[in-house]
């Protein structure tokens, strides 16, 4: 009965993980796993300083700064001349508008006069 106990048992197995290369997230084993860059072991035409470093990152933002000035400069530009050619549009028909409401407005004078001089015949004859 011992041997029946002993085969009924389970057996916990103890597994090292620290040995154990980690996996990658993809779940892939026969990729490598990488290693963080280490500065100090980088050869010194690769390696730049700290100063050069912040330098760049300097130089980088104020370009970056200067392109959104020139995009902006440009878009002001854009919005001035779509909004001249609004306006001389506007001004445009605004002109037509008056020039058909001083021919309407001559016509309606020339009508009037026209009845004056009926009215002034008419009344001439009587």
């Amino acid at each position: 009965m011992s041997e029946a106990s002993k085969d009924t048992k389970i057996e916990s197995k103890v597994i090292d993980t620290k040995g154990a290369p980690a996996t990658r997230i993809s779940g892939r084993v026969w990729k490598k796993p990488k290693k963080a860059n280490n500065r100090s072991t980088m050869a010194k035409s690769l390696k730049k300083g700290w100063e050069k470093r912040v330098q760049e990152r300097r130089e980088a933002e104020m370009t970056k700064i200067r392109e959104q000035e020139l995009k902006e400069e440009a878009r002001i530009e854009r919005e001035a001349k779509v909004n001249a050619i609004i306006e001389k549009r506007k001004r445009r028909e605004e002109k037509a508008r008056e020039e058909m409401l001083q021919k309407e407005m001559s016509l309606r004078k020339r009508m009037r006069l026209k009845r004056k001089e009926l009215k002034a015949r008419a009344h001439a004859k009587h």
